[in-house]
């Protein structure tokens, strides 16, 4: 059954023009969980998103949701495979021989003004609000604060010992990269 409602959407989407109002992929799968999963794995730069570290799922009589997101342990500006400035999406421009590549399906919703419009919406909405710039450093030194109270920061390095981290400095790199992600996002997405 699943197998047969992939095929299904997949071929209803390699078949869209984007030119009529109704869209038959949209029959199979629930858009607006689909740009969410984007907008927090492509501001995560998650380098594993789309193609192997990806779950979608399928309730039952509903439509095809993407997530849960998962596995960012190398996203955050640490993937060096896609530049900083693309989006993840387009992991197959950059990586041309892989065992995982990038389905199809993004190529052609970055395509569909439908996904594109409710992707500048949704973005507008969370720049507003979670992802306001102070927002987000905000909680990271919540988070910091709460890890170093807490020993958290000393007994992860006794645990793991060998590995040398600044770990101020990587707090710094990681609101650095946030910052500049997202105001390249911010012009991307309003480009569109």
């Amino acid at each position: 059954y699943i197998q047969n409602y992939l095929h299904d959407f997949e071929k209803a989407l390699a078949e869209e023009t984007f030119t009529d109002v109704d869209r038959r992929y949209l029959d199979y799968i629930d858009l607006e969980s689909f740009v969410y999963g984007f907008i927090i794995n492509e501001l995560a730069g998650n380098i594993d998103a789309y193609r192997i570290s990806t779950f979608l799922h399928k309730p039952k009589n509903g439509k095809l949701r993407f997530g849960p997101v998962w596995d960012f342990n190398i996203g955050y500006g640490r993937q060096g495979r896609v530049p900083w400035d693309d989006w993840i999406a387009n992991y197959n421009d950059h990586v041309t021989s892989d065992a995982w590549m990038v389905p199809f399906w993004w190529d052609l919703l970055l395509e569909d003004e439908a996904f594109k419009n409710l992707l500048k919406s949704r973005w507008q909405t969370l720049r507003s609000g979670a992802l306001q710039i102070s927002t987000i450093e905000s909680r990271i030194d919540a988070d910091v604060k709460a890890l170093k109270d807490s020993g958290a920061i000393e007994r992860n390095f006794e645990r793991w010992t060998g590995i040398e981290v600044d770990y101020d400095a990587e707090i710094s790199a990681l609101k650095d990269y946030l910052n500049r992600r997202i105001n390249w996002m911010d012009q991307k997405i309003t480009q569109m």
